[in-house]
């Protein structure tokens, strides 16, 4: 049997999750996904709580080094930080299967999973309003980006609307106009 790792239990939690949802998420199916028996799986996860938080971690860990990523390559100059989230939150809606559906599994479990996402978020505005010459439009373009993330993570919105496109070109050309 092959070595299975933290990150491919995890990216079985996610698996879990999007076939069959949040409720179905357990530490059985994790296990059968990934094919460990649940000892094993208890091997690395000792709960479904520190599971969940791993899946939380890795999900923010994917949009901050996909964001750093666009910041080195010098993505959206004018736009600076605030491009560049924006940026990473487009490339994540890209691929159904990097869309971080632990949100959902997090808060039907334990919404108190979520606290250090809502203190990543305020240093994330922060940021944004600190190194833009219009804070409120960059507030609003980041959770309008985050509102249309959250409607693809939720599956309320089809990953292949002509919409998604338009609106994604609309909020880097504001970006653009504020610094």
């Amino acid at each position: 049997m092959s070595k299975v790792d933290k990150d491919s239990i995890i990216r079985a939690a996610e698996d879990v999750v999007r076939e069959r949802g949040a409720r179905k998420l357990t530490l059985d199916a994790v296990a059968e996904k990934c094919g460990l028996s649940k000892g094993g799986l208890l091997h690395h996860f000792r709960t479904k709580q520190s599971l969940l938080k791993a899946m939380l971690e890795a999900a923010t860990a994917r949009e901050s080094e996909l964001t750093a990523e666009f910041v080195a390559a010098g993505c959206g100059a004018a736009g600076g930080t605030l491009y560049a989230r924006i940026e990473s939150l487009f490339t994540l809606m890209e691929d159904d299967e990097s869309l971080p559906r632990s949100l959902i599994a997090a808060v039907a479990e334990d919404p108190a999973l979520l606290e250090p996402i809502k203190t990543r978020e305020a240093l994330i505005r922060r940021e944004v309003c600190e190194s833009s010459s219009d804070p409120e439009l960059a507030q609003l373009l980041l959770y309008a980006a985050r509102g249309l993330f959250l409607g693809r993570v939720l599956n309320v919105m089809e990953p292949d609307d002509p919409v998604y496109e338009r609106l994604h070109a609309r909020l880097l050309e504001l970006c653009a106009d504020i610094d």
